[in-house]
């Protein structure tokens, strides 16, 4: 959700006066949310072979184990920090894996990415062409060590202005369980199919890709299906229960720091920068409304009301929802509600706070305990109980 810096410049045009500049505005802001721009850069003070010197922000001092891209496809799995200058404004952390030339870098992106790629995770996977709506979708296939139960896999969904490679993370706990991964793609992510306008439909549409994938397993050996979702990808997994074609293969939910209602988020960002209430209100009017929301590049507005998971009465999956209160962007009360709505599906675990969805690269030994409990098989024919 990196569209604050147009809500700033939105709300200045506000100030300016005027009928024109306010639908200017709205359609900047709208646009913001739907295509936000690419991740900031961090700046790469110098490493050795057992550090890495950044420059100190709120993100790279963030307790926990990350992962940093630089160069052209270089990246490092980066510890906890054992140095903080504040003179300097530099933070040293520990260097635990590298790929690439980092002494030739001076700026990266720092991510929660801890896995650059499937071979990392050190199980056999190979990639497959999903077909899709407007062309097809890359998926890895993930075999499990040991796997225990081949009727059930587990599909792995990314969030919104990321990738596949986000959600590798969740792999390892659905792995010990014997399950085999299929970690998808989805239009409009840079490896799905492109979209009109380059904007994001923030689950509306995105879910019938996923649907695909739920298709492939079901066709290779699945007689059922776990969905793991991360941000967007927890909404896409909510609409797959409701709308797939196969909701009925699907056995459980697994959602984490999920968006369960678009209006709240894009509000809580807002507050959480400081802006006035309108500023977000104003964001949502124009991706609902047709016009605006054509002109921010959407083929359709956004029907909030079909996005919202706070209501009782719509889940009908047994869920685990993994969130945090340190989430800015999705705010944890989102997850409490939905919760609330639905007291006898939703497990809520708190885990220990993180931006959004860290939570695995804050404590990943309790990320992956949760999800295990949940998943647990509890029958001999293989079901998740």
């Amino acid at each position: 959700m990196g569209w604050i810096l147009v809500a700033v410049a939105a709300a200045g045009l506000l100030w300016a006066g005027g009928l024109w500049c306010v639908r200017r505005a709205r359609v900047a802001l709208a646009r913001a949310i739907v295509a936000p721009g690419p991740r900031p850069q961090t700046r790469i003070h110098g490493s050795t072979d057992t550090t890495v010197t950044l420059e100190a922000d709120r993100r790279t001092l963030h307790r926990g184990q990350f992962g940093l891209w630089f160069g052209d496809g270089g990246h490092a799995v980066v510890g906890h920090a054992v140095a903080y200058d504040r003179d300097a404004g530099t933070v040293a952390r520990e260097l635990l894996e590298v790929t690439g030339d980092l002494s030739a870098a001076d700026e990266g992106v720092w991510t929660g990415h801890l896995h650059p790629d499937p071979a990392a995770l050190r199980r056999r996977y190979g990639e497959v062409l999903l077909p899709v709506p407007g062309g097809a979708a890359p998926a890895w296939v993930i075999v499990p060590e040991e796997p225990r139960h081949p009727v059930t896999w587990a599909i792995h969904i990314h969030g919104h202005n990321s990738t596949r490679v986000t959600a590798l993370r969740s792999v390892p706990a659905t792995d010990a369980l014997g399950m085999t991964s299929l970690v998808v793609s989805f239009r409009g992510d840079g490896e799905g199919p492109t979209v009109p306008g380059g904007a994001s439909q923030l689950g509306q549409s995105e879910w019938e890709d996923v649907d695909a994938a739920i298709a492939f397993a079901l066709a290779h050996g699945a007689e059922r299906v776990v969905l793991v979702g991360w941000s967007l990808g927890g909404a896409l997994a909510l609409q797959l229960s409701e709308r797939s074609a196969h909701r009925a293969a699907i056995d459980r939910l697994v959602l984490v720091a999920p968006v369960t209602d678009w209006r709240a988020a894009i509000r809580n960002v807002a507050a959480e920068r400081g802006l006035p209430g309108w500023v977000g209100s104003l964001a949502i009017r124009a991706l609902a409304d047709p016009v605006a929301a054509a002109k921010s590049g959407l083929p359709e507005p956004i029907d909030f009301d079909l996005l919202d998971w706070s209501r009782p009465g719509r889940l009908t999956v047994p869920t685990l929802v993994l969130h945090s209160d340190g989430d800015r962007e999705v705010p944890l009360s989102s997850s409490l509600l939905f919760a609330m709505a639905n007291p006898r599906l939703v497990r809520l675990v708190e885990l220990p706070p993180a931006e959004h969805t860290w939570e695995y690269n804050v404590d990943p030994a309790a990320f992956n305990v949760a999800v295990i409990e949940f998943l647990q098989p509890a029958r001999e024919d293989g079901a998740v109980g």
